[in-house]
């Protein structure tokens, strides 16, 4: 049987550098007011808002018809 896909995310931490962490771990450590200073990195393909992380959108308005 084979096991789901587990999406990582790679956070930044000043004293400890990069690690990986994933989606669900990751929100609840940006969340904490006192996280040690854990933060997406700012080339990150993702974005942290409104308490959950979601991929950018990089292709602008293309889905978008009028």
């Amino acid at each position: 049987m084979a096991h789901p896909k587990v999406t990582m995310i790679t956070l930044n931490c000043p004293a400890l550098g990069d690690r990986q962490f994933e989606v669900s771990h990751a929100e609840r450590l940006l969340a904490m007011p006192k996280n040690g200073g854990w933060q997406l990195p700012k080339e990150s393909q993702y974005v942290y808002e409104n308490g959950s992380i979601s991929r950018r959108n990089k292709k602008g308005n293309a889905g978008t018809q009028e």
